[in-house]
């Protein structure tokens, strides 16, 4: 399909959902498209890399996570970071780089976690990219988490503490009001925008069950505290499509450049 009808038809997604939310334009066009960019509200996706770039804010430097990016006021006690970009403009941003949605069903998570990671076309590169000491730091988000399970060797390298790139474009869903009829992008009513923890209304969730990390010491994820950047640190989050040949990140993916002038 031609990259110009994907584009439109991603614009007749975002109208719908404009129209399903009573959210009508206001004022300034919710879009513009450039030669190299297409800018989104918070929003900014790559026409020549297929990147999608969009600002958020670390929020905790310690600690188990269920989530990992959310909006502000809703996951920041077990999330990384925060970010004001709406769900539903990440959801058809991702549409526009030719990653596929493989929604998760209430309920039947174990039968999601079974299959998704063979669902190639849904899967995703999420990374990270921050100023620290003069440098750019640009690193998978995956190396910034680790499992719960215990360092046998003592050595802070284990075999544990290696996570596997499996993050997968779910895309959230339209959830009605059963008493009201309103229509609502789940992921703006729950403001998950990616997630460790099952959950339906995730856009972005990773592929792998860890288990509940309130269920035993060696279940779940937690922040990697020698890797994440300080709380209240301004971060680039950047998704990409994941290349078929991708493979598990390899224990010190931190690459460095040095800060354009």
């Amino acid at each position: 399909m031609k990259r110009s009808v994907i584009i439109r038809l991603c614009f007749a997604f975002l109208a719908i959902a404009q129209a399903s939310f009573g959210e009508p334009p206001k004022g300034a066009p919710q879009y513009q498209v450039t030669e190299t960019e297409i800018q989104l509200p918070g929003v900014t996706i790559s026409r020549v890399t297929s990147e999608i770039r969009l600002d958020a804010v670390a929020c905790l430097e310690s600690g188990i996570l269920e989530y990992v990016v959310c909006r502000p006021n809703t996951f920041e006690h077990e999330a990384i970071f925060t970010t004001t970009a709406k769900p539903e403009l990440v959801h058809a941003a991702l549409l526009l780089i030719g990653v596929e949605p493989n929604p998760q069903r209430h309920g039947l998570a174990e039968l999601w976690f079974e299959k998704t990671l063979k669902q190639t076309p849904s899967r995703v590169k999420v990374e990270v990219e921050w100023k620290e000491k003069g440098k750019v730091k640009r690193v998978p988000l995956v190396s910034l988490l680790r499992k719960r399970e215990e360092d046998e060797a003592g050595d802070g390298e284990s075999k544990s503490l290696k996570i596997d790139d499996a993050w997968v474009f779910a895309g959230s869903f339209i959830h009605q009001n059963p008493e009201t009829g309103e229509r609502e992008y789940a992921g703006n009513r729950s403001g998950i925008l990616v997630g460790i923890w099952p959950n339906p209304s995730t856009v972005i969730q990773y592929g792998i069950s860890e288990g509940n990390p309130y269920e035993g010491k060696n279940l779940g994820m937690e922040i990697r505290e020698d890797r994440v950047p300080s709380k209240g640190t301004r971060v680039k989050l950047i998704f990409s499509r994941f290349a078929k040949t991708g493979k598990a990140v390899k224990e010190n993916p931190t690459s460095e450049k040095k800060e354009s002038k």
